[in-house]
């Protein structure tokens, strides 16, 4: 009977690892939280022309910038012209540098969401000209794509990706004099687990199992009565 309980308990938990849906990570930068005015500046540290900024098992880097010069930026709480009640990163190339995120050491994975905002409350919003387009490298191949316009610039708003599943990378640009949209960016959701769908067991099936192995159980028990 011990062997039985002990295989029902078996069967049970492969079915439930094999419908579990993964767990989603956030980047929310905390770690580069600091109090009173000024910017925290995270200058090109990976090589002479290129910048990066990990957390949660995934980078974000920049490349291009003028060497010595800061490739990210990102606000302390007391710079209200920047700061919108949560620290943010923001790229320091404001003549149209591009961010990539991608996953530290390679691989795929889903964009689910993220927070973004004007770069400042001042001069970097222009209202109705604020698109930031992202754009996602998919791994089989071919590229996915969004437009975003920012809704106002004194605080963030969320953005919801479609389409953004089993991806290398994405990228978006900082706003240059062409295209204004300059922008800030917070709580990254991305899920760092192969990109391949998982089917939720629909209720019925999670009865018809418990169903089996009730049966199971009562076979077993009138087996060892009748012997």
């Amino acid at each position: 009977m011990k062997r039985l309980s002990l295989g029902i308990f078996s069967l049970f938990a492969v079915f439930l690892s094999a419908t579990a849906a993964a767990t989603p990570v956030t980047i929310g930068f905390d770690p580069l939280t600091v109090a009173g005015t000024g910017w925290t500046s995270i200058v090109h540290n990976v090589s002479a022309t290129e910048t990066s900024y990990t957390e949660s098992g995934f980078v974000l880097s920049t490349t291009g910038n003028t060497p010595g010069q800061s490739g990210f930026g990102s606000a302390h709480t007391g710079q209200t012209d920047y700061y919108f009640g949560s620290t943010s990163l923001f790229n320091d190339d404001t003549n149209g540098g591009v961010t990539v995120l991608s996953k530290q050491g390679g691989g795929s994975f889903s964009l689910i969401s993220m927070k973004i905002a004007a770069m400042t409350n001042t001069w970097s919003f222009y209202p109705g000209q604020e698109y930031v387009v992202f754009t996602g490298l998919l791994a089989s191949g071919g590229t996915v794509s969004q437009s975003v316009l920012l809704l106002n610039n004194t605080s963030f708003q969320t953005v919801d990706f479609s389409g953004f599943t089993d991806v290398v990378s994405v990228s978006w640009a900082q706003g240059s004099a062409a295209t204004k949209a300059f922008s800030q960016f917070d709580d990254i959701v991305v899920d760092a687990s192969p990109a391949a769908p998982v089917d939720v067991p629909e209720p019925a099936s999670i009865a018809l199992l418990g169903v089996g192995l009730l049966a199971l159980t009562r076979k077993r028990g009138k087996s060892v009565t009748a012997a």
